[in-house]
């Protein structure tokens, strides 16, 4: 029972076919939305997962303890990519990024803004969408397993030398050559996330920028507010331009 009696009211609403509303419900239930690189992702965390546990049942494992700090930097990085792309799959609606980045809602929102400001300033039809969402619709899939394939290559070192009680020089030298690549992954699983931020932080400035742009145009019309506060702060230059324009 509402508070407000509703009798002789008429509320505006959308008519929805069942149809329309069962595409709704989707996203309300949570079933809209999957993240494309999640086989990825688990093929990578299992591998790193499988070489920690080999490394734990080595003879010494304190000759590997360099090879387990760098395995679990990179499984951590990779569970900030799982946050990462969750988010902007849309798997997580409610997430925000780091830098409080929105959910996939927020992200087609700018990322459309961005696509047509582009359009609008250079002329000509090119995909300025995508490189927000480009971890999970672009390079992200065979990034992930070229970073298991470095994994897998760690986990067969181990496993051939499993029974090591110590370290050689020609052991130390490969195994600091994995290290190095394990260090690389980590790198590079954390640039996935860092380049749709970027990206996102570029076409949210852009917005911006524009929609202000727009607004300065207008100015001229209004001989009071806007107008004079935009005749007091614009610059030399900024004047010969909205000059140009009457």
């Amino acid at each position: 029972m509402g508070v407000f009696p509703t009798d002789g009211c008429t509320i505006s609403a959308v008519s929805l076919s069942s149809s329309q509303k069962d595409v709704v419900k989707q996203v309300t239930a949570g079933n809209a939305f999957v993240n494309p690189v999640k086989g990825n992702i688990e093929g990578l965390s299992a591998s790193i997962s499988s070489a920690i546990s080999l490394i734990e049942s080595a003879g010494n494992t304190a000759i590997w303890s360099s090879l387990t700090g760098d395995l679990t930097t990179l499984n951590t990085t990779l569970n900030s990519y799982i946050s990462h792309s969750n988010r902007i799959s849309g798997v997580n609606l409610g997430a925000t990024g780091p830098s409080g980045e929105p959910g996939l809602n927020g992200l087609i929102g700018i990322a459309r803004a961005y696509n047509s400001i582009c359009e609008s300033m250079t002329g000509g039809v090119e995909d300025n969408f995508s490189p927000v969402f480009n971890s999970v619709l672009g390079q992200g899939s065979s990034q992930l397993d070229t970073e298991k394939n470095i994994v897998d290559g760690a986990k067969t070192f181990v496993q051939t030398n499993i029974s090591l009680g110590s370290a050689y020089t020609e052991f130390n030298t490969e195994l600091a050559q994995h290290i190095s690549s394990i260090q690389a992954s980590q790198n590079i699983v954390a640039k996935l996330i860092t380049s749709d931020n970027t990206a996102y932080d570029t076409a949210q400035n852009t917005v911006r920028d524009y929609n202000l742009g727009n607004v300065l145009m207008n100015s001229s019309n209004d001989p009071c507010f806007t107008g004079r506060l935009v005749k007091e702060i614009s610059s030399s230059v900024l004047k010969d331009k909205l000059d140009g324009l009457l």
